[in-house]
Formats: C-alpha cells, sequence, structure tokens
C-alpha cells in the first residue's frame, strides 16, 4: 500500500513508523513506496474456497442431484486440492478442483449405477419472488439428466452446463475426443425438449472458508502420518532382508523370504546386476519390462461350487487382479505417436482400428463462434503426415453433419453420421473402401447406437432409447431396405463374415439374455444366459476361435462382474472373475475378439480416483502356448486399447500429453 517514509501502512492495517532514520526534512518532496507482502498458502486457499465454492458446489449439484451429497464432494475436493495446492499453477486452481471433482464423481458411480435426482420439492428455492415457470424448466432439466446413461450425463454437464470445450472434457474425463463427440450428440438428442434457454441457477452454497481449511489440513495430517508409517515398515523389512539374506521363519506362515534378500541375493550369488533379462522397450510413456524368460501364464482355478457358470458346464477360472503385465514377449512394436490437447495435437480414437492396420476416426473442429470449419473422416494423418484418406461431411438442411463411431473391416470402414448439436434423431450412414468413393447406405429418422462390418454387411442398432433397440442389416455393395434381425438387442459385435448379439428376453424373476450368432441373415446359434433381474449381458464378441459375452450387475453392490468365453474350436470354457459388487461403469467396455484373442478396456479405482485399464486375455490353448488361458494388463495408468486381427493399438495418457502405440500379438510363446 503506499504510505509516506515514517508511516507506512500495511495492507492489514497496521502502520509500521520510522523505517528510515533519514527522515526528510520539511520542504522535500515525500517519497511513496510499495509495500508488498505476499499471501500464505492458507490465505491463498481460503480466498480460492471462497471464489469458486459455489461454482463447485453447483457442478456437484448437476452431477449427482443430491444437495447434501454435493456438499460432500466439494469439501472432498478442498481436501485434495489443499494436498497439493503448492503444484496448483496459477489461473488452474478452478480447472484443476473441477476435474479432481468429476474424478469423485466417477468413482461414486461405481457405488451406485443408476440414481433418483431430486425433484422440484427438494430444490431450494427463495421465497422473495414469484418465479414458478423457472424453478418448473429446473425441475425439467434435473429430471431430464436423470434419465440419461451416467456417460452421457456427465458429458453433457460438462460440455454444455458448465461450457467447457470437448477437448477439455476428453481430458477430464479421460475419454477419446470422438467418444465424447458421440456422447454429446447422443445425450443432446435426449434432452432436446428440457434444453431451453432461461433455465434458473443452483441455489449457491456459502462455504466457511475457516471450517475447509482447518479440514484439509487435519485430512492432509492423516495421510501424512500413514505415509511415514508405511515408509517406516517398508525400510524395516528391506533392512531385515538386507540383514537375514535366507528365509525367515515365521510362525504359522513359514519360511518367508523378505524384500531386502532379494535384492541383495544377486550381488552374492553372481548374477545380473544391471537389471532382468533385456532392456525394456520403450513404448509411448509407460516401458515394457522384457524378462530373461518367456513369462509364466496366469494361474487359473477350477471353478467352485454354488459359482454362477452361466450356460458353461467345466470352466477354469482366472481372476482379475492375478493379471501378469504386458511383456516384449507378447507385442512387437511398430510405432509410436504423441499428441497434445495443448497443442490441439488430438490422437485418434481407436474404435476404428482394423485388422491391416489402418486407424479410422471422426474429426471436427471448430473455429470462432463455434463454426464448423472441418468435419471428415480420416485414414492416418496423426504422426504429422497427410491423412491417406480424407471424407468430408456435408450438411442436410444447413446443419453440418458429423462423423461418428466408425467401424473398419479390412480395406472397409462405415461410419455414422449426425447432425452436430441439433436435438434431431436424424442419421446416416455412410461406408468406403479405401481409395474408393464414400457412398450412403441409408438415412433414417431415427437414432442409431451400435455399428459393426463385416465382409459384405453392414449392421446397426437403431431405436427410441439405448434401452429399446433392434438390430438391422444391409449388404454393402447393393444396399437395399434393411432387413430386421433381432429386437432388445443390448449388445453387438462383427468378425469376418459372423455377427454376434445379445437381445434379452421377456421380463421375469430369473432374467433371460439370448445370444444370438448371424451369417448374413442366417440364425447360426442361440445361447441362452440366465442371470437375475439386477444384472444384464453388457458386451459381446466373436471370432473364428471364440465367442465371448460379460454379465455385470446394474445395481450397485448386486452380483459379481465376469467374462464368460467358449472356445468354438476345442469346446473349451474360461471365466475371468472381474469383481465383486460392481456396477456397469466398473465392467467390461468395448470387448474385441480376434482369433483366441479377446481385448477390454474397463475404468477401476486407485485411491480416490478412477484409472483407465486395458486386459489382453489369450483365450485359447493354441494363442497362449500353455494348456490355459492367460490375462495380461497393458501398461500405464490411463490407457484404451482396441484389437483387430494381430493388429493392438493402445493410447497412453498424463496430465495433458497423450502416447498412440501400434504393433501386432504375438501369436503363441513357446514355453517349455
Amino acid at each position: 500500500m503506499p504510505a509516506v517514509v515514517g508511516g507506512m501502512t500495511h495492507e492489514s492495517g497496521a502502520t509500521v513508523s520510522n523505517l528510515w532514520t533519514d527522515r526528510p526534512s520539511d520542504g522535500e518532496e515525500v517519497r511513496e513506496v510499495q509495500v508488498s507482502v505476499p499471501r500464505t498458502r492458507d490465505a491463498e486457499f481460503t480466498a480460492f474456497v471462497r471464489d469458486s465454492g459455489a461454482y463447485l458446489h453447483r457442478t456437484a449439484y448437476l452431477l449427482c442431484g443430491d444437495p447434501h451429497r454435493a456438499e460432500e464432494l466439494v469439501q472432498s475436493t478442498f481436501e485434495r486440492v489443499y494436498r497439493t495446492w503448492a503444484k496448483v499453477r496459477p489461473g488452474t486452481q478452478r480447472a484443476y478442483a473441477r476435474r479432481i471433482l468429476v474424478n469423485l464423481r466417477i468413482d461414486g458411480w461405481r457405488h451406485g449405477h443408476r440414481e433418483s435426482f431430486p425433484g422440484d420439492d427438494k430444490i431450494p428455492v427463495a421465497t422473495t419472488s414469484d418465479h414458478a415457470g423457472q424453478v418448473v424448466l429446473r425441475d425439467e432439466l434435473v429430471r431430464g439428466l436423470a434419465q440419461l446413461p451416467i456417460s452421457q450425463r456427465r458429458v453433457v454437464v460438462l460440455r454444455h452446463l458448465l461450457d467447457l470445450p470437448e477437448a477439455e472434457v476428453a481430458r477430464e474425463l479421460g475419454l477419446a475426443i470422438g467418444t465424447v463427440k458421440a456422447a454429446n450428440s447422443r445425450g443432446l438428442a435426449r434432452l432436446r425438449d428440457l434444453l431451453r434457454a432461461g433455465a434458473e441457477a443452483i441455489e449457491p452454497v456459502a462455504f466457511d472458508e475457516q471450517v475447509v481449511l482447518d479440514r484439509s489440513r487435519a485430512a492432509l495430517r492423516r495421510r501424512r502420518v500413514g505415509q511415514a508409517l508405511g515408509a517406516a515398515c517398508v525400510v524395516l523389512l528391506l533392512a531385515l532382508g538386507v540383514v537375514t539374506r535366507g528365509p525367515v521363519p515365521l510362525p504359522v506362515v513359514g519360511p518367508v523370504v523378505l524384500p531386502g534378500g532379494q535384492l541383495i541375493a544377486p550381488l552374492f550369488d553372481g548374477g545380473r546386476t544391471e537389471g532382468v533379462g533385456p532392456d525394456p522397450i520403450s513404448a509411448g510413456n509407460t516401458p515394457i519390462p522384457c524378462p530373461a524368460e518367456v513369462p509364466a501364464a496366469t494361474p487359473t482355478r477350477e471353478a467352485e461350487p454354488g459359482e454362477d457358470l452361466g450356460p458353461l458346464f467345466d470352466p477354469v477360472v482366472a481372476n482379475l487382479p492375478d493379471a501378469r503385465p504386458l511383456t516384449c514377449y507378447d507385442v512387437d512394436i511398430e510405432a509410436v505417436a504423441r499428441g497434445s490437447l495443448d497443442e490441439d495435437e488430438d490422437l485418434p480414437y481407436l474404435g476404428g482400428l482394423s485388422d491391416t492396420g489402418d486407424i479410422w476416426d471422426g474429426v471436427v473442429r471448430t473455429g470462432p463462434d463455434s463454426i464448423v470449419e472441418e468435419a471428415a473422416l480420416r485414414m492416418g494423418g496423426y504422426r504429422g503426415d497427410e491423412p491417406a484418406e480424407s471424407i468430408p461431411t456435408d450438411e442436410i438442411d444447413g446443419v453440418p453433419m458429423w462423423p461418428l463411431d466408425p467401424a473398419a473391416r479390412g480395406s472397409r470402414v462405415l461410419w455414422l453420421e449426425t447432425p452436430g448439436g441439433a436435438a434431431t434423431p436424424l442419421s446416416r450412414l455412410r461406408t468406403v473402401e479405401v481409395g474408393g468413393e464414400a457412398e450412403t447406405l441409408i438415412t433414417l429418422e431415427e437414432s442409431v447406437w451400435d455399428l459393426a462390418v463385416t465382409d459384405e454387411n453392414a449392421l446397426w442398432t437403431a431405436g427410441v432409447t439405448d434401452e429399446d433397440k433392434s438390430l438391422f442389416t444391409t449388404t454393402l455393395d447393393e444396399p437395399g431396405t434393411p432387413t430386421e434381425l433381432a429386437d432388445n438387442v443390448q449388445a453387438l459385435a462383427a468378425d469376418g463374415d459372423e455377427v454376434v448379439v445379445a437381445a434379452s428376453g421377456p421380463g421375469s424373476s430369473l432374467a433371460t439374455t439370448s445370444i444370438l450368432g448371424f451369417r448374413g441373415s442366417t440364425l447360426l446359434f442361440e445361447l441362452e444366459v440366465e442371470h437375475g433381474p439386477s444384472a444384464e449381458v453388457t458386451e459381446v464378441a466373436i471370432s473364428d476361435n471364440v465367442v465371448a459375452w460379460t454379465v455385470a450387475p446394474t445395481i450397485a453392490e448386486s452380483g459379481a462382474s465376469n467374462l464368460y468365453v467358449v472356445d468354438r474350436v476345442e469346446g473349451r470354457e474360461s471365466i475371468v472373475h472381474l469383481a465383486d459388487d460392481v456396477d456397469v461403469e466398473g465392467g467390461v467396455q468395448d470387448l474385441r475378439a480376434a482369433g483366441g484373442l479377446l481385448l477390454w478396456n474397463r475404468i477401476d479405482d486407485v485411491g480416490s480416483n478412477p484409472t483407465f485399464l486395458s486386459y489382453l486375455y489369450r483365450a485359447t490353448p493354441s494363442a497362449s502356448g500353455s494348456d490355459g488361458p492367460d490375462l495380461i494388463q497393458l501398461p500405464g495408468e490411463a490407457v484404451t486399447a482396441n484389437l483387430a486381427g494381430d493388429r493392438i493399438a493402445w493410447l497412453e495418457s498424463q496430465d495433458r500429453r497423450e502416447w498412440l502405440v501400434e504393433g501386432t500379438v504375438t501369436p503363441t510363446l513357446d514355453r517349455d
């Protein structure tokens, strides 16, 4: 604050006198000085709580629909922000806190698949004025959000109610930008009668900055105490292990080799001291280990009495926590590309991976005032070179069409186009073969939900909602009137000339789902899967070697999530036990099959933040080189992957950086 010499005033109001001994004499110009006292960490944090509390509470309320739970989410968010406050860059604190809040909410969705949103009677309404119309509109909006699938709800809230760009939404949710575009388009279509101007903002909640600060300090102290105790235990075990190099007899447990003994033993035994086996492969952000010998297969077990086997008879069971890490014996890395969200270098969505190694992706770029400057389907072009193929979209009635959900087979790709941001169920299916001209297969005035392509046919599911879908097909070379193959379809997949779908049966006390296999429009096989009414088949996959499907609970803590696999060649069966008491959001996503291999993505927990993981499953003996199946986890803490033929690709991300890894899967492992 400006002050005369000898009487400076601190920003707190205190006066500092006689700072200098050479005080100016009468008539001399009085000098002004500026005293800048930086805020302390706690002062900056409390100011942030005061400025951002209402904003974060509004975001939490729109995501969960409960004001009390929203306050708990915001308090937890503040505690985590305070823990890393010194590392947060100035000007990014609100975005950093918002990302933590969204991650906490995703974690909460694992424990409640479908929640009840409050109605107008539960929303706080000020009594000082009559704004009944706005209250009704707000209630309509909240109820509409409650009816959306979770994946669409969180995209719509972040994209439109918080006005974040698509790239920022993709980064905060850990999704590909193509997935965000698809969820956004479908979510807006579901909310077309609700999203109107004039919706009243959520009533702000005032947070006591001092209370928030005290709770955050206490949470940080508890965390540091726990870390200190854990570090002390590790040091103690290492020290004991070094001193006692051999096995240590423990009561009940028996002889145990402590970690320090394993570390120091090679120094005395003449073993390798510079590492184990060959050097790791640098793939993306996370190296792939190269052990000295081919890794042993994942342990399996016989099914236990009373265990849910579905329609299988004598399967072996593998547990997800037993998955071994991916090694250089499993994959041959061919290329790694890097992207950056800050520099608008988004890497492609991997749903368009073909068995020839091509990656197709829909690209939508907007300029000032959200004007679409480019909307096209591309193949390649993400390594800094020109795309091998680029098929622009056109407009329908002045509305630009956006390319979504490419499905590739060989040199052919099928994709969906919908009006970007428009509240209409209009959909158009297009296809192209590399080097050829793009063709429109069919234009529909209803929502299309799933796409698949075989050697000769295009397949899709369509319906008013994703709970009421029917399966249709038409030929690629001579498209005509679509043929309906099944109704009440829950999942769809294709490979070669075959298609598999999951179709729900009539409601009963014991729900059933049929797994149907088609070649063209001919039914090849039908499996009946019985499960409880609080579970459903969520994913299916098919190849020449296997048929697979997943069953997961639709209500939190209502059962286990399992992957069931049938070996079509040898007749062997296996089950991957994914988790107990989880909902669909924590189960298998994007299940793919190729030969005797299966690959899927899932959301898992690490602390309070969700982690995106990917798994490769060698489901048949011919593919694993051993007598049983083999379960493998791909590297990275935020990774999504895809599989087509022997081609594999995965996308790792950290902060705002991305790495795309491409390669081939080794067909067999030569184990002794």
